[in-house]
């Protein structure tokens, strides 16, 4: 006998019933006798059972039963892990050193974006002070008493390295420069002759004649006056820009015939073009407010401050005290 489903020939004889051992395709054994009519042995049949016969449960095929286990078994794994986890969370509850020992092994999420966003603000500071301090503003401690009364030892001041790009120094500008004798170090002065002036000094007062010839007192409203200016030195004269300077093998010479200086002069200020000297740049006469201890141009090796040494005007002084100069 084949199985019309699934073309098995193996069958489970289950008293009447013949179950495919493959498929579970049930199938009545009628079991017809050729040698006896079919009336009689249906009348015995119905005779010996008396009544039909009893519904088989048929199995589920074989594929059906593994994977409903499977399923089974996975379920009863997830329930268990989740006790599992529950229990180390309670665990950890109750004992706080667990926990943060835990918490410890952890990885510490976006630590590097967290470390960007803390320095970004700081390295940004940074670039910005060094660029207003390189090309802004130029802060100095004064270190000596040479500006007083207008500036006073240990004052903070600011200069604008601004002032003077589209203008040019002006007489009483108070400026910050390299030293000419030593351009490591800073000064500050007041500005009190320009290119092309005399500059005389007459007993502490300052006199100034012009490259048009006139001969005027210097303003003197900023000089220290707890002491009786004093001292007399000069006349300096301070050569224009492109002016011809001659030398004697000691001294140089501007070319109205007047010693500006011993021949540093020419290395310092002056360019060489076939042979001769030409003054390369505007030059300035500086002298400090407290005249009789200032160190300045009246002194100095190199009596003059040179336009491109000039690192800015003083604007303000901050400390101990604000004040702001005009």
């Amino acid at each position: 006998m084949i199985c019309k489903k699934c073309g098995c020939d193996t069958f489970i004889n289950d008293g009447d019933m013949l179950i495919c051992a493959k498929c579970g395709a049930v199938s009545i054994d009628i079991g017809i006798n050729l040698d006896e009519s079919v009336t009689n042995q249906l009348n015995k049949i119905e005779t010996e059972e008396g009544s039909a016969p009893e519904e088989i449960q048929v199995p589920p095929p074989i594929d059906e039963v593994i994977a409903e286990q499977q399923a089974e078994a996975e379920s009863e794994a997830k329930e268990a892990e989740a006790e599992t986890e529950t229990k180390s969370d309670d665990a950890q509850e109750a004992d706080p050193e667990a926990k943060e020992e835990k918490d410890k092994k952890k990885p510490t999420k976006n630590k590097k974006k967290e470390i960007f966003e803390f320095c970004l603000p700081i390295v940004i500071a940074a670039i910005l002070a060094a660029i207003i301090k390189m090309f802004i503003l130029a802060n100095a401690v004064v270190p000596t008493g040479s500006m007083i009364p207008t500036i006073n030892e240990q004052d903070r001041i600011i200069a604008s390295r601004l002032s003077y790009i589209s203008n040019d120094p002006e007489r009483y500008d108070i400026i910050m420069f390299n030293y000419p004798d030593n351009e490591d170090t800073k000064f500050v002065k007041r500005i009190l002759g320009l290119p092309g002036e005399v500059v005389n000094v007459v007993d502490g007062k300052v006199y100034i004649t012009d490259s048009n010839g006139k001969r005027f007192a210097a303003e003197d409203s900023f000089v220290n006056s707890n002491e009786e200016p004093r001292g007399t030195s000069g006349p300096f004269y301070i050569p224009e820009q492109g002016e011809e300077i001659t030398t004697d093998g000691s001294y140089c010479y501007a070319e109205n015939g007047m010693n500006v200086g011993s021949t540093s002069f020419l290395s310092k200020y002056c360019e060489e073009k076939n042979g001769k000297y030409y003054v390369e740049e505007n030059l300035y006469f500086c002298i400090g407010d407290n005249i009789n201890i200032s160190m300045d141009s009246r002194s100095w090796t190199n009596k003059y401050v040179a336009e491109s040494k000039i690192l800015g005007k003083v604007i303000f002084k901050y400390y101990p005290k604000f004040e702001k100069f005009e």
